[in-house]
């Protein structure tokens, strides 16, 4: 019996209901809205696409002002060919454009949603998950719903592409991911999961896949060489843009934590090279024992295993990169509810009770507290992706006690 059949039907109904209900409020609630409020990112990307068709740089945040919004603060971080997505948008007047996108946007999420449910969860998928993705993570869908971020287009690239590696077709996983990192790069981070899953010949699937990426690359820059180094630019100064619970990552808790001691003992903040150095310790060691760990389950072979090297491979990605924004946190809601299902069952009245303690930290009176909030509720989902990671991890070096005699005979 499944965790979904074992449940009242009152409650397998009532809980999706209410979930689908408020989901569809808050959808037209974005839907209708065409002011800077709502969709802001989409709204800088449809405005680079106009400057581009003039013939201008748009990787130029004066260009965006003038052309777009005197107001605008956002710029144009993605690849110089990623352009032309946004190209296809900018042939709309702007709220025939914002409708098209984000309607786009939704048919990506219910997709994601089928393949979460049928391919990755299973018989994990009930009713309590509804409520989790909505929750989750800070609502990280959201968030990105709310933003106008390709985040959902990224992710429904890489779980596609997840489908097909649990399939053991590793050149359809490849092309996906490198399609998927057509955006913002780093999610080419996860080809690395094809020296674990990727058979036999994963040497000549990575090497594929990194060419592959380079021959894009490599033709955007000979295309406009100019459009290729301000990208460059671009990408490696964002993470001067945002700290706190907008950008929740490992390094900017690190960096954030550093400078307030070094401030509070030296009057001045952290140097860069110990907040570098801190942050490079500390993904070395994630990395390591996350390394170790998907050794270890890579010996056995099954679904199962590969889902949980997969999973873990997720969980260990969002706590190394060094920019990690809040609605990138879409990512971890499959990898996290599974372990939440699977290993936190003596754990959950801590975890319960820690949600709660937590949840109240900005309004609390109580002296000190104050630190709580600003070090632990900013960066909550980053601790919270911490906790799944450490229950995944565990789960990984004790894999082989979880599969009995008879369960390995079959």
């Amino acid at each position: 019996m499944t965790p979904s059949a074992s449940q009242p039907r009152p409650l397998r109904v009532l809980v999706p209901g209410l979930v689908f209900l408020y989901a569809a409020f808050l959808l037209l609630g974005i839907g209708r809205g065409l002011d800077d409020r709502l969709q802001w990112d989409f709204k800088s990307h449809y405005c680079a696409a106009q400057v581009h068709e003039l013939g201008l740089n748009f990787y130029v945040e004066p260009y965006l002002r003038h052309f777009c919004s005197p107001d605008a603060s956002q710029y144009y971080s993605y690849t110089p060919l990623s352009i032309w997505f946004f190209r296809f948008f900018s042939l709309f007047p702007y709220g025939t454009a914002y409708g098209l996108f984000f309607g786009l946007k939704v048919l990506a999420l219910a997709a994601l949603l089928l393949l979460w449910m049928r391919h990755f969860l299973e018989e994990e998928a009930d009713p309590g998950f509804y409520l989790f993705i909505l929750l989750a993570f800070n609502g990280a869908l959201y968030l990105d719903l709310r933003a106008g971020n390709v985040s959902l287009f990224e992710q429904a690239g890489l779980w596609l592409g997840f489908f097909f590696l649990l399939k053991k077709k590793p050149a359809l996983f490849g092309l996906c991911v490198v399609l998927a990192a057509s955006f913002k790069v780093v999610p080419l981070a996860f080809l690395g999961l094809l020296l674990f899953l990727g058979g036999r010949k994963k040497l000549l699937h990575l090497g594929g896949s990194l060419l592959a990426f380079l021959g894009l690359q490599a033709l955007s820059f000979a295309l406009n060489p100019t459009l290729f180094k301000d990208f460059l630019r671009v990408f490696f100064t964002m993470l001067r843009e945002v700290r706190g619970i907008t950008n929740p990552s490992m390094f900017v808790w690190v960096q954030d934590a550093l400078n307030s001691a070094a401030g509070t003992f030296f009057g001045r903040p952290a140097p860069p090279s110990v907040v570098y150095g801190a942050f490079v310790l500390l993904a070395a060691l994630v990395v390591f024992l996350t390394w170790k760990a998907l050794t270890r389950i890579s010996k056995r072979t099954g679904r199962e295993t590969d889902k949980a090297a997969l999973f873990l491979f997720c969980l260990a990605y969002a706590l190394i990169m060094p920019r990690f924004k809040d609605y990138s946190y879409i990512l971890l809601l499959v990898p996290a509810y599974h372990a939440l299902k699977k290993h936190a069952a003596g754990l959950g009245r801590v975890f319960l009770f820690g949600l709660a303690a937590l949840s109240v930290a900005g309004n609390t009176s109580l002296p000190g507290f104050e630190v709580v909030f600003r070090y632990v509720w900013d960066y909550f989902p980053l601790l919270t992706a911490v906790v799944f990671w450490v229950l995944s991890l565990r789960s990984a070096f004790n894999f082989h006690e979880a599969a009995s005699p008879s369960s390995s005979a079959t």
